[in-house]
């Protein structure tokens, strides 16, 4: 019987998340077909497993069992069990990481030295999409519409003559919301640079688009296909934070959006070029913001998207005729 290894956790600020969308992947794990070896990675960075259970997804709680470390050669699994000379038995890595360090390409490129296939996107698309500006600079490039933008490192780096109110602030390299603020005026986004700068010295002022969401889930695979309907997730507040997308309950989900056919099939046609300019592959969430007369912008794209029972993904992807369980199997079929 293979193993997969399940990998989550991570140093970032997505940490507590990443196990919580294990903790749905681990729930539904093929373990009939596969033997599945967790594999945690600390706040402070340690790599450790153990044999948990679902109780320790529920309580985000893993007691080191096993330290693992790296040791690289040019053929064999890099990924030792620390005092052990022989490799981990693991043939497969399925990436349940959210963040900058585990969607970002850090992860990603450690495995690919260890010789181990994991699922995901590679380094270099990861990084990429990771980072905002990045994402905008070849998107817009390859004619994508998205919102007017600054990149700055400081208040004093903005160029105040090209700047319209209200708008957005947001490091450039960072999910979930976190370290966005909106401003409407200049202490305002006074404030927002400060709160960016927590997260990333790269950070993003862009022009608000006064609008909703619109997302398409995409899952490529040599044997599937799937570039969703566009799904709403309805914001009743101006910039859809932290508390909106994972606290409230006021969020809602529209699997059939009160748009015109010809924009959300533009959408969905969108979502699949962006997918392949930045050379993704296996999945991604690709967002946008459509306004009341139609004008679709582009906003930004998740290479390993929230994986938690409720999260819009696998929704989305459910949604499109495959399950939860059949989405995990076919992840690691094409990796194996």
């Amino acid at each position: 019987m293979k193993t997969i290894g399940l990998i989550f956790g991570s140093t970032d600020s997505e940490h507590d998340i990443s196990i919580k969308s294990a903790g749905s992947v681990f729930s539904r794990f093929p373990k009939d077909k596969y033997h599945l070896l967790p594999i945690y990675i600390t706040k402070q960075g340690e790599w450790v497993s153990g044999n948990y259970d679902q109780n320790n997804f529920d309580t985000l709680t893993f007691p080191k069992e096993k330290s693992l470390i790296f040791n690289f050669n040019a053929t064999s699994v890099g990924l030792y069990e620390a005092g052990n000379e022989t490799p981990l038995n693991i043939d497969g890595a399925l990436l349940i990481l959210h963040g900058p360090v585990g969607e970002g390409g850090m992860i990603q490129g450690l495995l690919k030295m260890a010789n181990i296939p994991f699922t995901g996107s590679e380094l270099t698309s990861s990084a990429l999409c990771m980072d905002k500006a990045f994402t905008h600079q070849i998107c817009e490039h390859e004619g994508i519409k998205m919102a007017r933008y600054q990149l700055v490192s400081s208040f004093a780096d903005i160029d105040h003559s090209k700047l319209t109110y209200p708008c957005v602030i947001k490091p450039s390299r960072e999910g979930s919301s976190f370290g966005i603020t909106y401003a409407e005026d200049e202490d305002t986004l006074k404030a927002g640079i400060l709160e960016a700068q927590k997260y990333d010295n790269r950070i993003l002022v862009e022009d608000y688009i006064n609008g909703q969401e619109l997302s398409v889930a995409i899952f490529k695979t040599k044997k599937h296909n799937i570039v969703s309907w566009p799904t709403q997730a309805t914001r009743f507040k101006p910039v859809a934070d932290f508390e909106e997308k994972y606290i409230s309950e006021v969020q809602e989900t529209l699997y059939n959006p009160p748009y015109s056919d010809g924009v959300l099939r533009r959408t969905q046609k969108e979502a699949a070029y962006v997918f392949d300019i930045l050379d993704c592959k296996h999945m991604a969430r690709v967002d946008f913001f459509i306004t009341e007369d139609e004008t679709l912008y582009f906003n930004e794209i998740n290479t390993i998207p929230g994986f938690t029972s409720v999260s819009l993904y696998p929704s989305i992807i459910e949604k499109s005729g495959m399950s939860y369980e059949a989405l995990i199997e076919a992840l690691i079929e094409d990796i194996l």
